[in-house]
């Protein structure tokens, strides 16, 4: 994953529970299994609201701190990233998709807090 092409904030995952040490909602691309990561709450609403499943899921935001403790919590599980996925439908569709090694890798080598303005909340 480039760095032209990090996730830009919000950072939105999809989770049951939004408690420390609950699993993100992880889905399978073209039989590679995949985090979905969103930009935003609508995307993200959009995307669940498509398919089925099941009850409580939910788009929680999640920091540039917070965003890394769940790649690395993910590790094994998942081997990819997919950006903003779109609505599930009928026939095909392209999903960006990038590698979670790629993306935790970037996101550790920064010692800054708000990771280049990716994960902070401080909006002034």
């Amino acid at each position: 994953m480039a760095a032209n092409e990090m996730p830009q904030p919000p950072y939105v995952l999809l989770f049951q529970e939004a408690e420390p040490g609950a699993q993100p909602l992880m889905i399978s691309v073209d039989d590679r299994p995949a985090l979905p990561l969103f930009d935003s709450n609508e995307r993200a609403e959009n995307f669940l609201n498509s398919a089925d499943f099941g009850p409580g899921w939910k788009p929680v935001e999640v920091s540039g701190m917070g965003l890394l403790t769940v790649l690395e919590t993910c590790r094994g599980s998942v081997g990819y990233v997919a950006l903003n996925p779109p609505p599930a439908a009928s026939g095909g569709m392209k999903v960006r998709m990038g590698g979670l090694e790629e993306l935790i890798d970037t996101l550790q080598q920064s010692r800054e807090d708000d990771l280049f303005g990716l994960g902070g909340f401080n909006r002034n």
